[in-house]
């Protein structure tokens, strides 16, 4: 399932660069990335507030603390990196189309 995900979000990819200016390609995709983001953070977020094991065995309780954690770095990553790079954000989505970039 993921690799036909992957797949397909290349190809929208690719159709998009040759019909969209790359100004709004870039706003479309990284709002994109700010979805799947908070996503994330609210997927982690109900994880760690329930206490529920319900469809889970003893022997994929190991499993599930990787994802969490992985997932859980990854959003403090991310957070991060939207604050080094914020001014680029801001940037993003301050300018035109008409500036001719």
């Amino acid at each position: 399932m993921e690799v036909f995900l992957f797949v397909a979000l290349i190809f929208l990819y690719i159709l998009m660069a040759f019909s969209v200016p790359e100004l709004m390609l870039k706003r479309v995709w990284f709002l994109a990335f700010s979805a799947a983001f908070i996503l994330t953070a609210v997927s982690i977020l109900a994880i760690s507030t329930s206490k529920q094991t319900v469809l889970m065995q003893e022997s994929e309780i190991n499993w599930y603390y990787i994802l969490y954690l992985f997932g859980s770095m990854s959003v403090i990553l991310g957070l991060i990196n939207m604050w080094i790079y914020r001014k680029g954000v801001l940037k993003l989505f301050h300018e035109n189309d008409d500036d001719g970039k």
